[in-house]
């Protein structure tokens, strides 16, 4: 069966690892200018922590994961979930750091640009990982434990964490934009 909850958390997988190849345009132009752009760095930060460490985690974490652990039949099955759980702390700890060093960044500081780009390199592998052990471990397990009506009842409680939020569409929409900010020197959006 194919089931839509996951086909959500797989498109947001993609929308997760273009704000990753984001990053690091963000960070190579960084480097080269001696501190960050301001309006992308901050828009990039604020996806990271509002949509893939606070929607996207949250449908995991809240919904998904908490179905799994219900229906998991190994000691393995509950071990795998542990693991993604710890992982997501781990994407939080370096969430914050980043944080922390943005402002410093932007302004031109040298060692919190420095220390920025360091962390935003942590991030970008810690996140890449995290995305590679889901779509190998966590969406097969969903698709051999999940029942046909955990679907409906898991898109309810999406939706319920949706509330308040920008729609899917929108937050599409916003990665394109920094896309197209992002551009390499001397390609334009035309170009992608």
């Amino acid at each position: 069966m194919a089931f839509v909850a996951l086909e959500v958390l797989r498109e947001e997988h993609r929308q997760i690892a273009r704000l990753l190849d984001l990053f690091e345009r963000l960070a190579v132009q960084g480097r080269r200018d001696g501190r960050l752009a301001a309006e992308p760095a901050a828009e990039l930060l604020a996806l990271f922590v509002h949509f893939a460490d606070g929607l996207h985690q949250e449908r995991e974490e809240s919904c998904l994961f908490t179905r799994l652990f219900a229906r998991a039949r190994t000691v393995d099955e509950r071990l795998a979930l542990g693991k993604l759980c710890g992982e997501h702390e781990e994407e939080r700890r370096a969430l914050r750091s980043l944080s922390s060093s943005l402002l410093g960044a932007i302004y031109g500081r040298g060692g919190d640009l420095a220390r920025f780009l360091a962390e935003s390199a942590t991030f970008v592998h810690l996140h890449r990982q995290h995305l590679a052990d889901e779509t190998r471990e966590l969406l097969p397990m969903a698709e051999r434990l999940l029942l046909p009506e955990d679907d409906a009842a898991l898109l309810e409680l999406y939706r319920g964490l949706e509330q308040g939020g920008p729609t899917p569409a929108v937050l599409a929409a916003r990665i394109q934009q920094l896309s197209e900010r992002l551009a390499p020197a001397g390609r334009g959006a035309a170009s992608h």
